[in-house]
């Protein structure tokens, strides 16, 4: 799945859990074109600068746009009307975690990865830690 279907079936999931389906909705909290939407849902180019542009907008995490979650529904919390993503099965046990850029990037890469991709990165990841801790044991 190209990450562009990745983003329609979001968004398309977003309308349905958060705005019982309703796009005017979206568009009504958004200020976004209602047109434009329509054509993200369908055809239109939905790239990088608009994923990031909508997640903001919206009150959701960066990158939620483009990860596949499996029974996640978008709710909003009690502290504000600042939306979150919360599993279904995790309401009980939520957390959060601070990450730079440079670890988003890889966690990003790490989730759209192929078990053999995940392999292959769990192990330059070991390789790295062993030479990390050799250099700190010779510099004590």
């Amino acid at each position: 799945m190209e990450i562009q279907d990745v983003r329609r079936y979001r968004l398309k999931q977003l309308i349905a859990d958060r705005y019982a389906g309703s796009q005017a909705k979206l568009v009504e909290e958004t200020g976004e074109n209602q047109g434009e939407i329509s054509a993200l849902l369908r055809t239109k180019s939905f790239g990088e600068k608009k994923a990031r542009k909508l997640e903001q907008k919206l009150g959701l995490p960066l990158m939620w746009l483009d990860t596949m979650e499996a029974s996640e529904s978008v709710t909003r919390t009690e502290f504000g009307s600042a939306p979150t993503a919360i599993s279904t099965a995790e309401k009980a046990m939520v957390s959060l975690v601070w990450v730079d850029q440079g670890e988003l990037v890889l966690l990003t890469a790490y989730r759209q990865a192929t078990e053999l991709g995940k392999s292959t990165i769990m192990a330059a990841a070991e390789i790295s830690e062993k030479s990390s801790g050799s250099l700190l044991s010779h510099q004590s």
